[in-house]
């Protein structure tokens, strides 16, 4: 409306002044008018004129300004601006949220996406970044905050935020800028570095465990700068050459030549330089090199250097060279001992090479014969090949076996074949050990059974070894040698030694029964005398106590007397037997034993004596040492497997089973660790201080006969 009421009076203003002019002159007050008229339309020209020209600035600063919030809210940091009032507009405490010192005037995108806040919610509340902060950075950043703004100096902080329950690390950086009126502007920018610091923690875990782990493998790690020859190094290097990490740093720095030649044997510094200059004029991206160095108390050590370039300087020079140094010195003196004795193999090889050249002739004619004899060897001798198929079979197979060779050429699976039903388990887990690459010289033996063509069991002793020729693999050597009437042998003197031990119990029974009732029963006569006396209250007391006490002591003897004789295991079996010695210990109501089985079946009086003896001295371990209040025992006999297993477990205090073998105390677990192997069984122990103990025992059933043809 303004704009064409301005028009239509510029045209009505113009009109007259064109009437005025066809008229050809004008009164005095009317010249005035039209003079102030002309006036106004050349205001009116020049004020449309700045109009125009202020509507494209103020286009222009519109664009520009969406520009600015463009770059600013994609920047991907966050940008933010803080208004803070002069001081003398602050209250007594600066944080108080119902007077805020400072005013938001500019937050980006950005911003407000790292705090995880809205807009609104920010500007209504400046101070809610404080809720926001870890409550361990809270107070370093106020204190910050409070000093720059004090010596209007910038802030640069580091912190953590709780932004929904989830940790975020993020930097503050901001500078002032003071107005006239003392307000002071501080714009800044928001990081988030969650990522970094994740990173950087990674990356310090990592050093720290490859520190150890260089530690530990006793390596020295050197950087060498080109440039001045100066050496830096780890922990561990100075450790190898018997120095402490400054005496090392002293002696590069002070000896004359400095840096790495004060430490190298002055032999090995011309070789050393020629390798590290081969390395610079070549592709290779490494160099090794073998030299001596200095130890702290004189002697020289040898070491295997292997380093790279890792750095140049900005024109491309060689400016440090990275490494490890590996004492070698070990294997130095093996080299050396090897070149020596190979020095006098020389000398007796020249020496006996006529003789061989003689005797060549000779071995070629006894060829035959020491095949001979391969034959005829009389242990099961085949060496096979990496694919599995015979190489060579001795004929003893079939006196071992009653198998002959093309029996078992025909037919390369016939070893697994014969394996005895009970021994396959450890068959297969011992093929499984056999490894490719051992040296020549490594065997592995398994005691084993097999089923020989007439249906007879023999027990067998395998050993096998892999043959490796200048680091080709080239099969398996075997030899396996009949032990049956040896394993007979073994078990006769074990039957024997289990009946002297039994009677030997009986007799100290007998001992126990017929020596001690007596001794105490001449105490108790003793007793009563003294019982006697003029004090007879007391003393009446004294004696009923005594009497009692005596009367016990005579009752646990002969307990003791009948639990160590075996008749009743030689009578009943293992089940009974344990059923009565647990019921007279649970009598006492001081442990619970709790005995559980599943036949009653008897086995070979060899295994049940020694199954009892262990029993017993694991249920007297535990009375005596483990403070137990209750014991489970578990007796299993599997008929189709032909095995027996016996598991024992108890609640007590627990032990140190490696401390105990290292110490060679616990003689009773010894012996029950011996019983186990006469058996031909397996112990599993588990124990720890606090935490009870537990046993697993498991033997093949003792055959009346071992397969004796």
């Amino acid at each position: 409306m303004t704009d064409n009421a301005s028009s239509e009076l510029k045209e009505k203003a113009a009109e007259w002044v064109r009437r005025v002019d066809e008229r050809g002159g004008e009164s005095s007050s009317e010249a005035e008018s039209l003079c102030l008229i002309r006036q106004l339309l050349d205001n009116q020209l020049l004020l449309e004129k700045q109009n125009e020209e202020l509507r494209i600035s103020n286009a222009s600063i519109t664009q520009e300004y969406e520009i600015y919030q463009d770059i600013v809210n994609n920047q991907p940091v966050g940008v933010y601006r803080i208004r803070v009032f002069p001081r003398s507009k602050w209250s007594k405490n600066i944080w108080d949220v119902d007077n805020p010192p400072y005013r938001m005037e500019l937050g980006s995108d950005r911003f407000y996406e790292i705090m995880s806040v809205s807009r609104s919610r920010f500007e209504q509340n400046p101070f809610f970044i404080l809720e926001m902060i870890h409550s361990e950075d809270a107070l370093d950043f106020m204190s910050r905050n409070e000093t720059a703004n004090l010596l209007l100096i910038p802030f640069d902080w580091e912190g953590r935020l709780v932004v929904d329950g989830k940790l975020t690390w993020i930097r503050l950086e901001s500078r002032p800028r003071v107005l006239p009126g003392g307000d002071v502007i501080w714009t800044g920018l928001l990081y988030d570095i969650t990522e970094t610091k994740n990173t950087k923690e990674a990356l310090i875990a990592t050093r720290l465990k490859l520190d150890g782990i260089v530690e530990a493998v006793h390596v020295g790690i050197v950087d060498i700068n080109m440039l001045t020859g100066e050496v830096t190094f780890n922990q561990g290097y100075p450790k190898m050459l018997g120095y402490a990490f400054d005496e090392v740093d002293n002696l590069l720095k002070t000896s004359t030549p400095g840096g790495w030649r004060a430490l190298v044997h002055p032999d090995d510094i011309k070789t050393t330089l020629e390798t590290h200059a081969r390395y610079m004029e070549s592709n290779m991206p490494y160099y090794e090199n073998e030299c001596r160095l200095k130890h702290k108390d004189g002697h020289w050590v040898w070491m295997y250097q292997r380093a790279s370039l890792t750095s140049k300087t900005p024109d491309g020079k060689p400016f440090i060279i990275s490494g490890i140094h590996t004492d070698i010195s070990h294997r130095k003196q093996l080299e050396k001992e090897l070149t020596e004795l190979n020095n006098d193999l020389e000398k007796r090889i020249a020496y006996r090479t006529a003789e061989l050249n003689d005797m060549n002739s000779a071995l070629q004619l006894t060829e035959e014969k020491f095949r001979t004899v391969a034959d005829f060897t009389y242990d099961w001798e085949y060496w096979e090949s990496p694919e599995g198929k015979l190489i060579y079979m001795s004929p003893s197979v079939e006196r071992i076996t009653g198998y002959t060779v093309e029996e078992f050429i025909q037919n390369p699976g016939l070893f697994n074949e014969i394996i005895y039903k009970n021994d396959i388990e450890s068959w297969e887990r011992h093929k499984m050990q056999r490894c490719p690459n051992a040296p020549n010289d490594t065997s592995i033996e398994l005691n084993i059974r097999i089923i020989k063509k007439g249906g007879q069991i023999r027990w067998m002793v395998h050993v096998c070894r892999s043959i490796n020729v200048d680091g080709k693999y080239l099969g398996i050597r075997v030899s396996n040698r009949d032990i049956t009437e040896k394993i007979e042998a073994e078990n006769n003197l074990l039957r024997v030694t289990a009946e002297v031990e039994n009677s030997e119990r009986n007799k100290l029974s007998a001992e126990l029964h017929d020596g001690m009732g007596p001794l105490l029963s001449l105490v108790k006569m003793y007793f009563q005398w003294f019982s006697e006396t003029t004090d007879s209250g007391k003393i009446d007391m004294i004696s009923q106590k005594g009497n009692e006490s005596i009367e016990a002591a005579i009752q646990l003897t002969r307990e003791m007397a009948r639990g160590l004789s075996s008749q009743l295991l030689l009578k009943f079996g293992y089940v009974v037997a344990v059923i009565n010695f647990t019921k007279q210990i649970n009598a006492a109501k001081k442990i619970n034993i709790n005995f559980v089985f599943n036949k009653e079946d008897r086995f070979s009086h060899f295994q049940e004596i020694n199954l009892y003896r262990i029993t017993t001295e694991l249920i007297k371990n535990t009375l005596t040492y483990a403070q137990a209040t209750h014991i489970r025992i578990i007796f299993n006999i599997d008929i189709i497997k032909d095995n027996i297993t016996l598991s024992y477990e108890d609640d007590g205090v627990g032990f140190d089973w490696l401390q105990i073998e290292k110490s060679a105390s616990g003689l009773g677990l010894m012996s029950i660790e011996n019983r186990v192997r006469l058996m031909r069984g397996t112990l599993k122990l588990e124990s720890k201080k606090g935490a009870g103990m537990k046993a697993f025992i498991d033997f093949p059933i003792e055959e009346q006969a071992v397969g004796v043809e």
